[in-house]
């Protein structure tokens, strides 16, 4: 044992309460994102009393590692005064609050270190458990409890500032639908005196092709057209590039940036992107593979299944094109249209299913007005989002800086 360090079983007492009464009703799971979930097991004729009631502040684990990969379910109840969890899994609570937080020993359980540690002493010849006995060996610094509130103090500062930008990029994206339906579905954009233009008596006209009435002025184009499906090789001009294959990206972010060998690519790795670019995977749509380029893209390489969409011309800005093609109705309609065809995934591709969908262009005015409110909307929403990883780094320094605490020597 580290000489500042402490074993945890001496701060920490299992819990065995059982639902005899029915008095709970709220069924939870354990994540090994260590969250409690909603139970998604079929409790139909379930006797509840057998299973375990947790309280708030209580912690949960998942003895049973051997099938969660590198990680272990574990939670700490927080959302509930009280629930309920499997009679399999070990439910336990700090003894003395006073001496060691229970935010704090979360904290602890969060660290990757963790997951590491719990694989490897989990032990068994047909399932690998991680026992009651071997928890109780886990050792960790424990300071003063004012040495522990200000470490978690900081460390909820960061996650709640997290948790606020995500709820505000929510919102954000939320108003922006509607507002979208409200202008390009209901036409009841803003006309010159500022009142919705169809429902004041703004002029509609019959289309043929939507069946359908549309506000003078405004007119149907075919999105290959606007857009295309661009698919120039890479060069491979450098020795190393950073390739993304379509689990590699998601709901416009680009999940890792990690440079390769160009030798150690695998074989669909053939577009060069630009900046500017929208990327959509051509596989289950509903999955939301897709990004827009916001940089110089020089150095990225992408995989043969995902597109490479790009303007056909500057009357629009791609995040105009990126809102469109993006927006919920739109893929449930790719979705839909891929789960049509026969093969093994549900499947699009950009003749079939893009390059003659029908795109509502709006007047000069409104098209202008519209692409300045999505310009902000994604301004607001990108700061937020990169703003967030800079937080999570800075969390996952500070969970890594806890091996590091110094604990107040003992007066003997």
């Amino acid at each position: 044992m580290k000489s500042n360090y402490k074993k945890l079983g001496p701060h920490i007492q299992e819990v065995n309460l059982r639902n005899s009464d029915l008095e709970i009703d709220t069924l939870l799971g354990v994540s090994v994102k260590k969250i409690f979930i909603p139970s998604i097991a079929n409790t139909v004729g379930t006797n509840f009393k057998k299973y375990k009631i947790v309280r708030r502040s209580q912690f949960t684990y998942i003895a049973d590692t051997s099938r969660r990969g590198d990680k272990i379910g574990l939670a700490f109840l927080k959302s509930h005064d009280s629930a309920l969890v499997s009679q399999a899994y070990t439910v336990f609570e700090i003894i003395d609050h006073n001496k060691l937080s229970p935010e704090y020993l979360m904290m602890w359980f969060m660290r990757p270190e963790f997951n590491r540690y719990s694989r490897y002493k989990s032990h068994g010849s047909v399932r690998e458990i991680f026992n009651w006995e071997e928890m109780c060996d886990v050792e960790l610094p424990i300071p003063s409890i004012e040495k522990q509130q200000e470490i978690v103090t900081e460390y909820n500062t960061i996650t709640n500032r997290i948790a606020l930008n995500e709820q505000l990029n929510q919102k954000l994206e939320e108003t922006a639908q509607a507002l979208y339906k409200h202008w390009f579905v209901n036409f009841e954009f803003p006309n010159e005196e500022g009142e919705p233009y169809k429902s004041s008596g703004g002029e509609m006209v019959y289309n043929e092709e939507l069946d359908d009435e549309i506000p003078e002025g405004w007119k149907l184009e075919k999105l290959g057209n606007v857009i295309e499906s661009f698919s120039k090789k890479h060069d491979f001009r450098k020795e190393e590039l950073i390739f993304f294959n379509t689990s590699d990206i998601l709901e416009g972010e680009f999940l890792h940036s990690n440079y390769m060998n160009i030798n150690k690519m695998p074989g669909q790795a053939k577009k060069k992107i630009q900046k500017g670019d929208i990327l959509y995977s051509e596989i289950r749509p509903k999955n939301k593979r897709y990004a827009l380029v916001r940089i110089d893209a020089e150095d990225y390489v992408v995989s043969t299944k995902l597109m490479v969409l790009r303007l056909r011309t500057n009357n629009f800005p791609p995040y105009r094109l990126y809102h469109f093609l993006t927006e919920k109705d739109f893929i449930k309609e790719l979705q839909f249209s891929a789960e049509g065809r026969s093969g093994t995934f549900p499947q699009i591709t950009f003749e079939e299913d893009l390059e003659n969908k029908p795109f509502l262009i709006a007047i000069e005015e409104i098209e202008e007005s519209w692409s300045n409110l999505l310009k902000n909307y994604y301004e607001q929403h990108y700061f937020r989002v990169d703003e967030n990883k800079v937080l999570i780094r800075t969390k996952e320094l500070l969970l890594s800086k806890m091996t590091k605490i110094e604990v107040e020597k003992e007066i003997l």
